[in-house]
């Protein structure tokens, strides 16, 4: 039995969603698998999951073509390979990730890991703000019916991992354009989007969900009134869960029909499962 271990972030479920999903069809080729979020974890839990492993998989949403910031410090600290060690990468996406995968692949092989895969699944968007209009997120039949359509992927991509064939999204031309692009502007794409971070007071019941789900601990509570620091990673999870929409991005985006928030990957989803 091949042991795999898959690390992932998820913002807002789509990365959760497919590491869970991928977990599952590897289990139906007989691996051993554990499948944890990188907010859940310690140094030293790693290093003690790592021993022994066939398999390491990261999961992580796309962001301006590169992985989030807690990501990018996930694999920065992260230990180097011990002898010829395989990580298969991933990335979900709403519209165009570039070269992505292959980006955050390089930075795993400067650490003497072996790649055999790289690659990206499109999922439900969830960034719809006043600053920045994609298109506007579905909680409905529409993201059903995106997931129905990726399962099959995730499946042949778990095969991929499986029988050790190699698969490379985004190398080539167009896609490393396309990322170097991105990446130019992302980081200030983040600063300008969550400097407008505010909250509508007359919504707001201070339940503190927003500050328990943050994964910087960027959200913080004195008396009667919600302030932001400035480590936000534009992971858009208090925007999108906070149950009276009182999080807001821009003060166009109070208006929740013309701004929905995304909800998550299928009916039921809880937030509470990225951070546990």
């Amino acid at each position: 039995m091949k042991k795999t271990v898959i690390y992932y972030f998820s913002g807002t479920g789509n990365t959760w969603w497919l590491a869970t999903r991928l977990a599952e069809k590897l289990r139906q080729h007989n691996h051993q698998v554990s499948c944890d979020s990188i907010e859940t974890l310690m140094n030293e839990d790693i290093i003690s999951q790592l021993a022994g492993v066939d398999q390491i998989v990261l999961g992580f949403p796309v962001y301006g073509s590169t992985a989030p910031r807690p990501m990018l410090d996930f694999i920065q600290s992260f230990p180097l390979a011990t002898g010829q060690q395989t990580i298969s990468v991933f990335a979900t996406q709403a519209l165009a990730s570039g070269d992505t995968a292959v980006m955050i692949s390089r930075m795993l092989e400067a650490k003497g890991y072996l790649i055999k895969q790289a690659r990206h699944f499109r999922m439900m968007n969830n960034l719809h703000l006043p600053r920045f209009r994609f298109y506007p997120p579905k909680n409905d039949q529409r993201s059903d019916r995106l997931l129905a359509k990726t399962l099959p992927r995730v499946a042949g991509f778990a095969q991929e991992i499986d029988t050790g064939k190699k698969h490379i999204s985004g190398n080539n031309p167009l896609g490393h354009f396309l990322g170097g692009l991105q990446r130019r502007h992302i980081d200030t794409v983040i600063a300008k989007a969550s400097a407008e971070l505010q909250v509508a007071e007359q919504r707001c019941i201070f339940c503190g969900k927003c500050q328990r789900i943050c994964p910087t601990g960027n959200i913080r509570q004195h008396q009667d009134q919600l302030s932001f620091a400035d480590s936000c990673v534009l992971c858009l999870r208090c925007y999108s869960q906070c149950p009276t929409a009182a999080i807001l991005l821009g003060a166009g985006s109070e208006d929740v029909r013309k701004y929905p928030r995304y909800k998550g990957p299928g009916k039921g989803f809880n937030i509470d499962v990225l951070i546990k």
